[in-house]
């Protein structure tokens, strides 16, 4: 007798029963769970399932293919839950299967990667150390991204995203090239209550370099972070971009060894746009190229002194006429409204700002 399809698929369900069929999971590396590493996991469950982790060590790096997942930490301590990349060249964790927001990584350390993941279509560039996030938009929430290097992106690259990254801490990543904590190319990533401390970049953002997209920064911490240029942020934009807006947030104490000790932005750009945000104590200046003031802010810049002596006086006067004339670098601090030039405008802004610094 032939049996209905429902009657063999319930068979078949008792036969076979196990944590395949199951839409939750455990991973324990101790073996107390029903795998052992997060992968093995990873590629064994169906779609919309639920990892779950449990303290402990993973020396491995991870992919989710093209599946939506939600792997998760157990316990709340977020530290004692690790995947660790260290002495494997790849990301070490790998997002870029089309996922939606149904994705979640949370509590869980992603640590030590040592190279990232070669770029589609550009083999030449390694690019997120410890996430890398193509083309999808999962969420990242409530976990530590340290000590994770590559050449784009140290602690984080995502391109063409629409993620959210929030409650997070980005520690002592480091890239080789640009964005040492966190690197966002074309994408509209909310960035929402993150700490960025000790992230270093050679070239561009220490915290963090944002290019293009309309992403947006909410009640972020940046400190201590060091750059070439945009210790804090670098923002870099063309003329049909819409401008990056961080707010409700505070750079401090962050380094540029050129320019932007706390924000960059890219000259004749649409500019950085500032609400509620503290940017001060940075070096070896605060902001370096447009930015627009929305209102609430505490920036601790004075515009007019380019001779650094704390006030606006002669000596800048003198700056300013010596270098009179058309720009001849994207870094021109004596073109004070940013239109190009060094001129009778900038002229005017200057003796409008004599004296001391406030």
């Amino acid at each position: 007798m032939r049996l209905p399809v429902r009657t063999l698929r319930v068979l078949v369900a008792f036969t076979f029963s196990g944590p395949v069929f199951s839409d939750t999971v455990t991973v324990d590396a101790n073996g107390s769970g029903d795998y052992t590493t997060i992968q093995s996991a990873i590629d064994a469950v169906p779609n919309a399932s639920t990892i779950l982790v449990s303290p402990g060590i993973y020396n491995e790096t991870i992919d989710l293919g093209t599946k939506n997942l939600v792997i998760s930490g157990i316990g709340k301590d977020v530290s004692k839950t690790v995947i660790d990349g260290s002495g494997l060249s790849s990301s070490v964790v790998r997002i870029s299967g089309e996922q939606d927001s149904s994705t979640i990584l949370q509590m869980l350390t992603i640590a030590n990667g040592v190279a990232g993941s070669r770029l589609p279509g550009n083999a030449n560039i390694l690019a997120g150390g410890g996430l890398l996030v193509i083309d999808s938009n999962p969420r990242i929430e409530f976990c530590r991204i340290i000590g994770n290097r590559s050449g784009f992106g140290g602690g984080a690259y995502l391109l063409r995203s629409e993620s959210t990254i929030a409650d997070c801490l980005f520690d002592d990543n480091f890239a080789s090239a640009d964005g040492g904590g966190l690197f966002v190319f074309r994408g509209a990533t909310r960035i929402c209550r993150n700490n960025f401390v000790d992230n270093r970049a050679v070239n561009h953002g220490g915290a963090a370099k944002f290019v293009l997209g309309e992403s947006y920064v909410h009640d972020c911490t940046m400190n201590e972070n060091v750059a070439n240029q945009g210790g804090g942020i670098y923002w870099f934009a063309n003329s049909r971009t819409k401008p990056l807006l961080v707010d409700d947030s505070i750079i401090t104490l962050n380094h540029a060894n050129k320019v932007g000790g706390g924000i960059k932005t890219r000259f004749g750009s649409p500019p950085i746009a500032l609400s509620g945000v503290t940017v001060c104590d940075n070096t070896s200046d605060e902001i370096d190229g447009p930015y627009l003031d929305l209102g609430d802010n505490t920036l601790c810049i004075c515009p007019g002194d380019l001779s650094g002596d704390g006030m606006v006086g002669g000596a800048d006067l003198g700056v300013l006429l010596a270098l009179w004339g058309p720009c001849n670098s994207p870094d021109c601090p004596a073109d004070l409204n940013g239109d190009g030039a060094i001129n009778g405008a900038d002229l005017g802004l200057l003796l409008g700002l004599w004296g001391p610094c406030r």
